[in-house]
């Protein structure tokens, strides 16, 4: 996440771009440990209305680290609420235009966009983007984070050819003012490629997704977390542009380095699993993409649960590489990956 004014942060801005490794889940112990967290937040907020007042900054303040707190651990909507209050108070008491106001209106957007209202959020990041930009210009990193978020919902609303026509020069101007491997300007790079993907041209996101994984590798090691999605999403687009061998082999190499730098159940290594399964399977091995499934399956429902989407995804993915029409698959073209 991006440091904002006060350490406060931004959510949303590290990885936004990384949907096709979504986070699947929480272990049962780091479960709890986030309860214990918002609790303590949530108490710490209430101590600061009781001393402080409801108008007050540092009351206001709490409040905002208690709601980013809900959004991390995956309770958006309730984060969404939260931050909406939070700004009618910081726009009352300091200006709709006030770092920590516009702070409150990107952390809303984004925890309503997470929660599934990609056409609110698009709205609202649209208004708090044009604000950036009359605030502190067109290129400053607050105001370009701040531009990709906004393409970002446009892209989930449905248009990823818009998407990725507004993150070019958002692109651009990263590279000029931050340098083409500054951390903001990786992410706003991957985020270009995924929607140049999503629009239908495979081919360029793989290629664009290869040269921004190389630069992940140089700067943080290839074991980084930035990196290992980079690569997946290298392998990913690659198998959609039609070379499934190449996708299996990428992933084969990946997953290894991922159950070493992350763990076999780590919600990102098992969205990669996943689709060395799928790729496999694209191949023209549909036996070995079963015997991954099967494990994979095992996997999930143990750490996620019998109900959880990913889990009944992987049984979905076995039943059709067992029984369906993949269970003899030959190596297709234009095949679509689970994650993608």
């Amino acid at each position: 996440m991006e440091k904002a004014e006060g350490g406060r942060t931004a959510m949303g801005v590290d990885n936004d771009a990384t949907q096709s490794a979504r986070v699947a889940g929480h272990d049962a112990a780091g479960a709890a440990r986030d309860v214990s967290r918002i609790e303590a937040l949530h108490e710490k907020a209430e101590a600061a209305l009781k001393e402080l007042g409801p108008d007050h900054p540092g009351t206001l303040d709490a409040r905002a680290e208690w709601a980013r707190a809900l959004g991390e651990e995956g309770r958006v909507a309730e984060a969404a609420t939260a931050f909406g209050e939070l700004v009618d108070q910081y726009a009352q008491l300091l200006g709709a235009q006030h770092p920590d106001t516009l702070l409150a209106r990107h952390n809303q957007a984004f925890c309503l966009g997470v929660s599934g209202n990609a056409v609110t959020a698009e709205a609202l990041a649209r208004n708090v983007a044009a604000d950036y930009v009359q605030l502190l210009g067109e290129d400053d990193p607050e105001t370009l984070n701040a531009r990709a978020a906004w393409a970002r919902w446009i892209g989930e609303g449905g248009d990823a050819g818009a998407a990725a026509r507004i993150l070019r020069p958002v692109v651009d101007s990263c590279t000029d003012v931050l340098g083409p491997v500054h951390a903001d300007t990786l992410t706003n790079r991957h985020q270009h490629a995924h929607w140049i993907g999503r629009s239908g041209d495979a081919a360029e996101a793989a290629r664009l997704m290869t040269d921004i994984a190389g630069e992940r590798e140089q700067v943080l090691g290839a074991e980084a977390r930035d990196t290992l999605l980079a690569r997946h999403d290298q392998a990913v687009w690659t198998g959609e542009a039609g070379d499934q061998v190449r996708a299996r082999d990428l992933l084969r190499s990946l997953v290894t380095d991922a159950v070493r730098a992350l763990g076999a159940g780590h919600p990102d290594t098992l969205v990669m699993r996943h689709n060395l399964a799928h790729w496999t399977g694209e191949s023209g091995d549909p036996g070995t993409a079963r015997a991954l499934l099967e494990s994979l399956g095992a996997d999930c429902t143990r750490i996620l649960g019998n109900d959880h989407a990913d889990t009944e995804n992987a049984r979905r993915a076995l039943d059709w590489w067992t029984w369906g029409p993949k269970a003899g698959a030959k190596p297709q073209a234009g095949a679509k990956s689970q994650a993608a």
